[in-house]
């Protein structure tokens, strides 16, 4: 896997310095040397002093200048403007209307366009409770576009809020046939460039056709990937996976080697952390390990 010149890409609204920096501090302590940009929102000045300090990129949020009640206006003129340019103008203009969860997808592709034959890999990143071990794009990668399940105890049916989110975009008879396949967690994703442009706009069309209203994008996702929408995608699985979301996992199940930090079920660190909260306080070493500065 010939890795050129990878980026990071997230979200952050509103809160402190505290707030990420076990994101920032774990990922620069693995040595990554790539690009870092996230799409900022209400954040204090000390906050964007801490980012800067440690060379991550900023992008603005798109000010909301429609509220819901002026999206359907929106998409009505959009859909004057010609045939060629119509599909990506609905999508730009997506950003203005639809919650900052669900926007992240529209400002990638944006960014990603503009700055297209610069970045070869990309990963797309929650933020607040990710961590990193090793670095992120250090793995072997089996897929263009690599996702990864969460638990394997449990399924859609199992998830009120996965299941919810399909049934809400989709309706109850896509939901049920979903219901008995594995969850697939939205918060982190690596993919190639080209792979990256492929999925994007599927995910923006999707946000649109279904009129999201904020914090459903796990639902797209799982309909996407489940439904085999990518020209080619691999899952990982619990054994090989080097990105695990722990906030399904019970506290038994969470694997730590003797220095505290998290394992996959072959018994490897994994590179990245998702969902930590929930495991705090059996994290606390790595935590610290992990932030302090060699």
């Amino acid at each position: 896997m010939n890795i050129t010149k990878p980026i990071i890409l997230g979200i952050a609204k509103g809160g402190s310095p505290d707030d990420l920096r076990t994101f920032v501090l774990s990922l620069r302590k693995t040595g990554y040397d790539g690009d870092v940009c996230l799409f900022v929102d209400d954040l204090a000045p000390e906050t964007l002093h801490f980012l800067h300090e440690h060379r991550i990129q900023l992008q603005a949020f798109p000010q909301r200048y429609f509220v819901q009640t002026r999206r359907f206006f929106l998409r009505f003129v959009v859909d004057l403007l010609p045939r060629k340019i119509r599909d990506r103008a609905r999508i730009s203009f997506s950003q203005f209307y639809l919650k900052l969860n669900d926007a992240r997808w529209a400002c990638y592709l944006d960014f990603l366009s503009a700055t297209r034959g610069l970045y070869s890999h990309v990963m797309f990143t929650d933020v607040k409770d990710v961590f990193f071990q090793r670095q992120p794009f250090d793995f072997d990668w089996k897929s263009p576009f690599c996702s990864f399940y969460e638990d394997p105890h449990f399924l859609i049916k199992d998830d009120p809020h996965t299941s919810g989110w399909i049934r809400e975009g989709y309706g109850p008879q896509a939901a049920d046939a979903l219901k008995d396949k594995r969850i697939i967690c939205s918060g982190v994703t690596f993919a190639e460039i080209d792979a990256a442009m492929e999925y994007l706009p599927i995910i923006c069309r999707h946000m649109i056709r279904i009129n999201a209203r904020g914090l459903v994008d796990q639902g797209v996702y799982n309909y996407i990937l489940h439904h085999q929408m990518l020209k080619s995608s691999f899952i990982y699985d619990s054994p090989e996976t080097p990105v695990l979301h722990v906030g399904l996992v019970t506290p038994e199940r969470l694997m730590l080697d003797e220095q505290g930090f998290v394992l996959n079920g072959s018994g490897r660190v994994v590179n990245v952390v998702h969902q930590y909260f929930k495991h705090r306080q059996a994290l606390a070493r790595c935590l610290d390990t992990i932030t302090t500065p060699a």
